[in-house]
């Protein structure tokens, strides 16, 4: 009976080992493929590839991108492993420009790829769709973002910002010190959900109310959130395997309701407001009288198609994940900084009131448009922070790198992923001199000429660059014209300095939040 035992054991020990080495093998079968081709990369682990400290959320996925960025200097790029796969990692502008632009054909699709039964609006969203889906949806939502619909969406922008001066004033009145990214945070709220949704979220007024507390779930980066989050940019298909979601369900579900509750009321009242559900409901409506199949819209030639259910809920879901954390972010990064150089601040401020004054001291599209310092301000503020810190591209085909010695090429095989590390293209000395200062000098008319192509890309570049910059741009200078149009803006004792970056978040963001004292000023 022993021997019997013995030997079970001793086979459970054998099948064990072998499994375990059959495991590491398939695990680490691909580690040598930068080698053999002569290429610099970050050596691997079995099971982390090179990720570990991204996957155990020691550092953020901008942030690790950044330091092979910074540490490979002289490499036109850097081999990296995603797990068990071969992923490269760019440096050289020129590959950059063939990756985003000139090939763009190859490297249409971003590696994220999401579960449209784990993730149904988050699947649908612009920045996920592949292949064809995506090119109708960008050609059919690109109208919306128009110079012309800015201009009649601005009244909602604007109205907002007038809440903000509002609340501001407020917490002015008590004495209190501002917290600007909660504040900023607010503002972004209630513009994306009278522009996206329709619906007023008072969220000045009532920060508990039920948009405000399912947007706070949207953006909430637990430790399980955040992981599947760095996944689905490495490795999307472990997301499946695991049934891992990126968005709570209970979220879906409220904008669906949202949305559905909006456009059944002003399809029943006949009611326009010049919105982006406004362009939504009459894409809706040409692809219902094209009766569902592709056609041709016979004055623009635009392709049309039906688009319905969760269809029609992800553009908005879209708009709300591109453009409340990147505006919010960008105006409490900003203020931060002029808070800290009250020059520059009085400088933007002399601009925003003598261009005010030539309009009636009317807030208006074109009034914005004129402020050309505001402009230098935040793209400054976009290249010192900038809120993607990272591009991804897939090669939907074998493709060639030229291999580093100069010499013949290397070859990267279809479903590679690509990264581009915006966040150390920023921060190189060789593009931006002093790149730690704050300096909106860097983009005045005499200067931004000399900054290298593909070195700036807080928008990305090629066919998937921002489609909503125009928007973002618009909300985010709009908050800034009417806080800086009327208050000194100084840091107090409780203003971080320097600022400390969230690890764990996938975009750039503070830990905590960025109090700052407000003073009325008279205009």
């Amino acid at each position: 009976m022993a021997f019997v035992i013995e030997s079970i054991f001793l086979s459970s020990i054998f099948l064990l080992s072998v499994f375990c080495i059959a495991l590491y093998y398939y695990v680490t079968r691909k580690f040598n493929f930068w080698k053999d081709h002569g290429v610099t990369y970050v050596k691997p682990l079995p099971f982390f590839g090179s990720l570990k400290s991204v996957t155990l959320q020691k550092v953020s996925i901008g942030s690790y991108l950044k330091d092979i960025y910074d540490d490979y200097k002289g490499e036109p790029y850097v081999g990296i492993f995603s797990m068990t796969e071969p992923a490269v990692v760019l440096r050289d502008l020129d590959l950059v420009k063939n990756i985003l632009v000139k090939d763009a054909e190859t490297f249409m699709n971003h590696i994220l790829d999401l579960d449209e039964e784990l993730d149904p609006l988050a699947a649908r969203r612009l920045l996920t769709l592949r292949g064809e889906r995506w090119r109708h949806m960008r050609v059919n939502l690109s109208p919306t973002f128009t110079a012309g619909k800015m201009r009649k969406m601005f009244y909602l922008v604007d109205n907002c910002g007038k809440e903000l001066v509002k609340y501001v004033d407020a917490e002015v009145a008590e004495g209190k010190y501002v917290q600007v990214k909660d504040t900023m945070a607010r503002f972004t709220t209630d513009v994306i959900a009278s522009c996206a949704f329709g619906i007023e979220s008072n969220s000045f007024k009532n920060p508990n109310a039920e948009f405000i507390v399912q947007l706070r779930k949207l953006f909430e980066f637990s430790t399980l959130r955040s992981f599947a989050i760095s996944v689905s940019f490495f490795v999307p298909s472990l997301l499946r395997l695991l049934r891992l979601s990126v968005v709570d369900p209970s979220v879906n579900q409220f904008l669906r309701d949202t949305v559905w509750t909006t456009v059944n009321y002003r399809e029943k009242n006949g009611i326009t407001r010049g919105d982006f559900l406004d362009s939504m409901i009459e894409l809706r409506k040409r692809g219902n009288e094209a009766n569902g199949h592709a056609s041709r819209d016979s004055k623009s030639e635009t392709p049309v198609f039906k688009v319905e259910g969760d269809d029609f809920v992800a553009p908005a879901f879209s708009f709300l994940m591109a453009g409340f954390e990147t505006s919010s972010s960008t105006m409490s990064f900003t203020l931060y900084e002029l808070a800290l150089q009250p020059d520059l601040q009085q400088r933007l401020r002399t601009e925003i009131l003598e261009v005010l004054g030539k309009h009636n001291n009317e807030l208006s599209y074109d009034a914005m448009k004129e402020m050309k310092y505001l402009d230098m301000v935040v793209s400054e503020a976009l290249r010192k922070y900038p809120i993607l810190p990272f591009l991804d591209r897939m090669s939907l085909k074998d493709y060639e790198l030229p291999h580093p010695s100069g010499k013949g090429t290397v070859p990267i095989p279809a479903g590679t992923g690509v990264y581009i590390p915006v966040l150390g293209m920023h921060y190189n000395p060789e593009y931006f001199e002093d790149p730690e200062k704050f300096d909106p000098e860097r983009f005045s008319e005499e200067n931004k000429s000399s900054i290298p192509n593909y070195s700036y890309l807080p928008f990305g570049d090629g066919p998937r660059f921002c489609m909503g910059k125009r928007f973002g741009l618009m909300q985010t200078k709009t908050g800034l014209i009417h806080i800086i149009g009327r208050y000194e803006v100084t840091p107090c004792k409780e203003t971080p300095v320097p600022l400390v970056l969230n690890q764990k978040a996938f975009v750039i963001s503070s830990v905590a939040g960025i109090p700052l004292k407000f003073k009325r000023i008279a205009t």
